[in-house]
């Protein structure tokens, strides 16, 4: 008969629900247009980061048994989410991940109804892939559903006409000869990126990196424009602000229909 100790020492050292378990994955990230991607980052539903493709796109990562999520993300593409079959120990995980298209002045569901259509040609595109050589094989070991972009853009949209709303009241209120504060921010000492946008209802000159005060000589009802004269502009002496030098007693034209002024 086995020494108690030792049995129990085993028991401890080798039951999978107390060491746990873990599979390898393998496999291959590539574009819509076939391309592999090098550098996509791989992470688990709580966003760790278990590895990242090669040059090739491929990658080898060990996860728990348990752990069935995995999402690919790579810039300028959208991240792919999967589900991975628990039965499969060993996986060859081989994704096509879509490029993060930008849909101007559409709505959010015609957005949804074109991303849903480029969704349902995957299966088609990794056929294509296998039949490159870019892929082994045209059965999945994985689930993956299409997540709706439409419920964030609404969420959004609402935001934005609250904001729209809120600076047309603002517009409004103000006069000529009324002193306001520009909110601006840079990406270097002294050049102009973009103005920042309306992030509060009331902000004040600490919400942002640089803020010029200017009077208000006259106004436009089109997107809600100030014409503005710079009175202070510390701690720079100029500034290039849409392809012109701003300084002491210059005038520009600022418009409020998506960023708001600051007036105290």
């Amino acid at each position: 008969m086995k020494n108690p100790i030792t049995l129990i020492f085993l028991l401890f050292f080798f039951n999978p629900t107390l060491y746990g378990q873990t599979r390898s994955i393998t496999g291959r990230v590539i574009s819509e247009y076939l391309e592999s991607l090098t550098g996509v980052i791989i992470e688990n539903s709580d966003l760790v980061v278990l590895g990242m493709t090669d040059i090739d796109g491929r990658f080898n990562i060990s996860i728990p048994q348990e752990t069935d999520s995995l999402f690919f993300r790579f810039p300028g593409m959208e991240w792919a989410d999967i589900r991975l079959h628990q039965e499969c120990h060993t996986v060859d995980v081989e994704v096509i991940v879509m490029y993060d298209v930008t849909y101007d002045f559409m709505s959010s569901r015609k957005i949804d109804r074109l991303r849903k259509k480029r969704f349902n040609n995957l299966p088609n595109l990794h056929s294509n892939a296998v039949k490159e050589g870019l892929f082994k094989s045209n059965t999945l070991c994985y689930e993956r559903s299409f997540n709706p972009y439409k419920p964030e853009l609404d969420r959004i949209e609402e935001y934005l006409k609250a904001l729209r709303k809120q600076n047309l009241m603002q517009f409004k209120n103000l006069k000529i000869g009324d002193i306001v504060k520009i909110p601006f921010g840079f990406d270097s000492p002294g050049k102009r990126v973009n103005t920042f946008y309306s992030i509060c209802g009331h902000c004040t000159e600490n919400d942002y990196e640089y803020v010029i005060e200017g009077e208000i000589v006259n106004k436009y009802r089109k997107h809600l424009t100030l014409e503005v004269k710079v009175l202070k502009m510390l701690p720079h002496d100029s500034i290039e602000y849409s392809e012109k030098t701003l300084k002491i007693d210059s005038t520009f034209k600022y418009q409020m229909k998506y960023f708001e002024v600051i007036l105290n």
